[in-house]
């Protein structure tokens, strides 16, 4: 299956490359709704919808932010096994 919608920032890499979606990349959505629950900010939103392509590309995130201090580590963990590059 292709794609070639959806929202920006819960879109995997391989649906902004126009490659075949699989079990992954639903679970790369559950990676970001997770992150965002727990800190209340999106992994990959930049300024414009091309910054945020090209941040989900790059698959650079962290949990420097402040919102994150409180996080478990468990939490982190679980995050960073969703939001992986296939």
């Amino acid at each position: 299956l292709r794609v070639n919608f959806g929202t920006p920032e819960f879109l995997a890499p391989e649906v902004v490359n126009y490659e075949f979606v699989s079990f992954p990349t639903d679970m790369w959505s559950v990676g970001v709704i997770a992150y965002m629950l727990l800190s209340g900010l999106s992994p990959f939103l930049g300024d414009d919808d091309n910054e945020t392509l090209n941040n989900i590309l790059s698959c650079s995130w962290d949990f420097e932010d402040e919102e994150f201090r409180e996080v478990s580590d468990q939490a982190k963990d679980f995050i960073s096994k969703l939001l992986i590059k296939e």
